[in-house]
């Protein structure tokens, strides 16, 4: 695979709002520095790296759910419940679990009328 170079600016690539992304690290690192904060500056930039990391990666998220169609959050969705499913099928024998499992099940069927 050749190394093609793409320009920021060229066409189809999403456009990033840089400072938003930037002020998104930002409050990670202070919500992450609340109680205590790394005494020398080399592991402050390193923490604020892996936050700029995060609030990059949320943003490239964002982007692709905005993208998702209505079948494809739809699938997603049934394929968390069918999970949410076997949790409660694992829960204790004495624990209640007939009123959640009919939810759930609720839930999937309509999701799978969508779906189809």
């Amino acid at each position: 695979m050749p190394n093609a170079i793409v320009q920021a600016s060229a066409e189809g690539m999403p456009k990033f709002d840089r400072a938003t992304i930037i002020a998104e690290a930002w409050s990670i690192y202070r919500r992450d520095t609340r109680m205590s904060r790394p005494t020398f500056a080399k592991d402050r930039r390193k923490l604020f790296a892996r936050c700029l990391r995060t609030a990059w990666a949320w943003a490239k998220q964002r982007i692709t759910d905005s993208l998702k169609t209505l079948q494809q959050r739809a699938a997603e969705r049934v394929e968390t419940l069918t999970v949410e499913l076997m949790r409660i099928d694992a829960r204790p024998w004495k624990m209640a679990t007939l009123a959640d499992r009919r939810t759930i099940e609720a839930e999937i069927d309509a999701l799978r009328g969508a779906i189809q």
